[in-house]
């Protein structure tokens, strides 16, 4: 039985829905019963990393475990509880969804330090490193692209190798169901690195409309977070992740995602044309 903690998040239930094709029994950890929306068949179980009796039920007849901790501060802290219950002899396997940046960026060095522990805690182990995800390009900006044909940032010229959260599932799904990848890492990332820049020429070939990027100063990108209602740690992060795309520390291309899948990562061209109606002004409804 494998357990998907964050089983209601962006990579979560991705990696829920595609362990769930496999055949192999899974259950899904959830925040909250009534909020959970899992494939038909799915058990379900409540795991709040505050409260370790919630995990340790969650973990009953459970031997692999996918670790998807929270994008806040106290990320590091909460997987360190959840790591110390999870580090017990029925657990054979632990998948870490990680970082790719090392201890270069806020977010990055947030999971560096779990990778620590985890490997303190002498549990068995697999890191997953993705890079950014293709899909924040829905959940950041779609909006101003279908009202303005325009999206924001502060990452100038920098090139970010960015993944598809499909292909990081179907690698987690893979280590997670197959023998042979305990004490592995390995950094995920998409077929090229592209500036926004090249994200924008991409949008507007597909889309058949021009889309613009527009550089800020990353004074001016934080405001526009806190103003859209972004914590003020989120946005420090955030605008810290910029700065390590502005730096180009993100443009690395790795082979790990072919290796594993026997196929190359899905391309932005790919994305896009798959989340093409993120991207389009909605058809009013008649009155």
């Amino acid at each position: 039985m494998i357990l998907i903690t964050g089983a209601t998040g962006n990579v979560g239930r991705e990696v829920l829905k595609q362990v769930a094709q496999s055949g192999v029994p899974v259950r899904a950890g959830v925040q909250s019963l009534g909020k959970a929306s899992v494939p038909s068949g799915v058990e379900v179980a409540v795991v709040d990393y505050n409260q370790p009796e919630t995990l340790r039920s969650a973990l009953n007849g459970v031997d692999r475990v996918f670790l998807v901790g929270p994008p806040t501060a106290q990320l590091p802290a909460l997987e360190r509880k959840a790591v110390d219950v999870i580090a017990s002899p029925d657990v054979r396997q632990l998948v870490k969804l990680s970082a790719m940046g090392g201890r270069e960026a806020i977010f990055p060095r947030q999971h560096a330090e779990s990778e620590d522990y985890i490997l303190s805690s002498g549990a068995p182990y697999t890191f997953l490193r993705p890079n950014g995800f293709m899909q924040n390009v829905v959940n950041y900006s779609s909006s101003t692209i279908v009202r303005e044909n325009v999206f924001y940032g502060s990452e100038g010229n920098g090139k970010v190798s960015q993944i598809d959260i499909r292909d990081i599932a179907a690698v987690a799904t893979r280590v997670l169901t197959e023998e042979g990848h305990i004490g592995k890492t390995y950094t995920l990332t998409g077929p090229e690195a592209l500036s926004n820049t090249q994200v924008a020429a991409v949008l507007s070939d597909v889309l058949g409309r021009q889309i613009r990027f527009v550089n800020l100063d990353p004074s001016q990108l934080k405001q526009a977070l806190l103003s859209a209602g972004s914590p003020e740690w989120s946005a420090d992060a955030l605008v810290d992740l910029q700065r390590l795309y502005r730096e180009g520390k993100a443009a690395t291309v790795t082979p790990d995602v072919e290796q594993i899948l026997g196929r190359k990562p899905t391309s932005f061209v790919e994305f896009v044309r798959d989340y093409r109606e993120s991207f389009e002004p909605r058809a009013q409804a008649a009155v």
